[in-house]
């Protein structure tokens, strides 16, 4: 009889465990602003940050339109829908050029981390872009902020963008 009561006990401890490791994942729906002020920029003259970013989800995908001015002024729109398992998901940036990305929760689910690689085509060379961003949620969610690493043929530059909620 203990060791039936014993056995039940350790089974229920184990179901309530499970339970109380259940991870609900940030949540960076929305539209944000970028802060510069409360952003970590590296010196340069170009960086690939977006002036605004909109934020929805597609079931396990995260989808992201990022709103930004070229250094002639122009202003671009890019969209990407990225699923957040691990699995590559493709889209087209700055013309024509081809991103992949991958996307993963961090075990907290406060993280996301997201590796990109971009290929780009000038004047007939080919180079490539790699990207690792960690978003994550600040001031009770009311700033977002993005660890963005770059590795491209001119070195590494990382840079902490900030976000305000709108």
């Amino acid at each position: 009889m203990k060791s039936k009561f014993a056995a039940l006990l350790v089974a229920g401890m184990a179901i309530l465990g499970t339970a109380a490791t259940v991870i609900v994942n940030a949540d960076f729906k929305g539209e944000w602003n970028f802060n510069e002020k409360k952003s970590k920029l590296s010196e340069g003259r170009f960086r690939m940050n977006a002036s605004k970013i909109k934020v929805s989800a597609d079931g396990d995908a995260i989808v992201i339109e990022r709103t930004s001015t070229s250094p002639n002024g122009e202003t671009r729109t890019s969209n990407e829908k990225i699923t957040t398992d691990g699995k590559s998901s493709e889209s087209t940036v700055f013309g024509n050029s081809k991103k992949v990305s991958t996307a993963a929760w961090g075990a907290n689910g406060e993280e996301l981390t997201i590796n990109s690689t971009t290929n780009f085509e000038r004047d007939g060379n080919t180079f490539e872009i790699k990207t690792v961003e960690v978003w994550k949620l600040l001031d009770g969610g009311k700033s977002l902020s993005i660890d963005n690493t770059t590795t491209s043929p001119r070195g590494e530059t990382k840079n902490t963008f900030v976000y305000d909620k709108n």
